[in-house]
């Protein structure tokens, strides 16, 4: 007999008092959670279930369930793939699945279902027991991080923004589409280097901005125009932020650089200036390279009026154009560009040299 001071004054014991009756635990389960619980008789089609499991479906408690019921809620994307659930219990094989079920409220909830077989008389499988857990907010957690990446690189393309990241010495690590908006390759930007697609006015200014920035530690924030593939100036603010080590010295640098909109921030390249070589020239325009240029470069690259025409896919109505210093009709400057392109390709230079002359040579 337990000692008198373990029983309490009915004369139960210390542990029976306080147990939890199963029903009441698993009442008290599904009330806090998203869970239902379900038997059936593996021989009929009917389920009996709990109020939990009622909550779950979004049905009534007076609704009768059943596997038909139950597999006509599933969302018709997922029916086919699960099908086959009964045929399996009665084949005594334990279930765990995942589905989409569409409510009578029409919402959509992902469900978690876990299946066991009992076995009746010569241990052939007589009954099934189950849980059920909605475990839509799972999911919908899963689907937002997966979406995260999409709705940047959305987001990028958008803002015409290039990422990039730095290291702590200044070299570029990664910048995903710099070469997509200014033709440099990774080789080409390393280091100081992308500063060379940057206006001739700009580029002292924001090397200072960066040289400041990385010798304190300290954010990065300046505008500058980028000499963009199709052979235009576009301004842009470049941002960034040092990442830091937990002894504070630096890991890397991200930043973005941000399209900047508005007329008064943006200059066609033939607007400029000052004097440029061909790495630099690439697509300026047709007031830019004129028409012996074109006549001279296609000669040296051995090219018919037909060739180059097919090559830079324009019309060659649009070669003859672009020779004929009297035309009145100029072609378009990304014409010009593909072209210019095509005949460089083809081992051609030209020249700005200043006080002379725009010419061409071999590469």
């Amino acid at each position: 007999m337990p000692p008198r001071s373990s029983m309490d004054p009915s004369g139960r014991s210390d542990g029976a008092s306080r147990r939890l009756p199963s029903r009441r635990l698993l009442k008290f389960m599904q009330h806090a959670t998203d869970v239902g619980f379900w038997s059936a008789d593996l021989e009929e089609l009917d389920i009996h279930g709990s109020i939990g499991l009622h909550r779950v479906l979004g049905l009534s408690p007076s609704v009768a369930l059943s596997f038909g019921v139950v597999e006509a809620m599933m969302h018709p994307d997922d029916r086919a793939a699960h099908t086959d659930m009964l045929t399996l219990l009665r084949e005594g094989q334990p279930l765990r699945r995942e589905f989409r079920i569409i409510r009578p409220d029409q919402t959509l909830r992902w469900i978690a279902s876990h299946a066991e077989v009992v076995l009746g008389p010569g241990n052939r499988p007589s009954q099934a027991i189950g849980v059920v857990e909605d475990v839509t907010d799972r999911y919908d957690a899963k689907h937002s991080t997966k979406q995260g990446p999409d709705r940047f690189e959305a987001l990028l393309s958008a803002t015409a923004a290039v990422v990039w990241i730095v290291s702590p010495d200044g070299k570029s690590i990664d910048m995903p589409l710099w070469e997509e908006l200014t033709g440099q390759r990774h080789d080409q930007f390393q280091g100081l280097g992308w500063i060379d697609v940057l206006h001739s006015d700009d580029r002292e200014r924001t090397n200072f901005a960066w040289r400041t920035a990385l010798s304190h530690d300290t954010a990065y924030n300046t505008d500058y125009r980028i000499l963009c593939v199709d052979g235009v100036y576009r301004w842009f603010n470049a941002r960034g932020v040092p990442i830091m080590n937990r002894d504070g010295s630096v890991k890397e640098w991200v930043g973005v650089c941000l399209s900047v909109p508005g007329q008064s921030r943006f200059q066609a390249a033939s607007s400029s200036t000052d004097a440029r070589g061909p790495a630099t020239d690439i697509g300026r325009g047709s007031g830019d390279l004129t028409s012996a240029q074109v006549r001279a470069a296609r000669g040296m690259a051995g090219l018919s009026k037909d060739e180059l025409a097919r090559r830079a896919s324009v019309s060659v109505s649009t070669i003859v154009r672009i020779e004929d210093p009297e035309a009145t009709i100029r072609p378009r400057r990304d014409t010009v560009q593909a072209v210019r392109q095509v005949l460089e390709q083809a081992g051609v230079v030209f020249t700005f040299d200043p006080g002379q002359k725009p010419g061409v040579r071999e590469a």
